[in-house]
């Protein structure tokens, strides 16, 4: 039981921590948390409104005020779907990808320098811990959205 406990206050302590360094970067690039979580989900390939909106869990008005406001200051564009012009296409452009890899470059460092303190067979743990948190992430956030529509 211990080590649930000093699992849960270490991650109490950490989860804070990230989030700050996050927050310090959005604010230096002027963006907020929920303009960089679009971003984050058109960085893959372009994406259209109806999903940013069921991704992000806020209505489609919401999700047009955010994509008119990055597309303003060129972090992403808007086009119509080849196939159905009714449906609009988020994409992201390059100054949305460097603002993406500036943020992931940040907390990645602190994260790889963590990683460097740990023997090849830790790190090998570290990794299979981090694929079981994925794919639980996964699990949890699909349950969301099916009971979301």
């Amino acid at each position: 039981m211990r080590e649930k406990e000093a699992f849960i206050r270490n991650f109490r302590e950490v989860q804070p921590k990230f989030s700050r360094l996050c927050m310090r970067k959005l604010v230096q690039s002027g963006l907020t948390m929920p303009q960089y979580a679009l971003l984050n989900l058109v960085v893959a390939g372009p994406v259209s409104m109806k999903d940013l909106s069921a991704k992000l869990l806020v209505s489609k008005p919401a999700v047009t005020n955010l994509v008119d406001r990055l597309e303003k200051h060129g972090f992403l564009k808007r086009s119509h779907d080849v196939s159905d012009r009714r449906i609009s296409l988020i994409e992201i452009r390059p100054k949305g990808q460097k603002l993406i890899r500036d943020m992931q470059s940040t907390a990645l460092g602190v994260l790889l320098r963590a990683l460097e303190k740990f023997t090849p067979t830790e790190r090998t743990v570290i990794t299979k811990f981090h694929e079981v948190l994925s794919f639980c992430f996964d699990q949890d956030l699909s349950k969301g959205m099916r009971g979301a529509k």
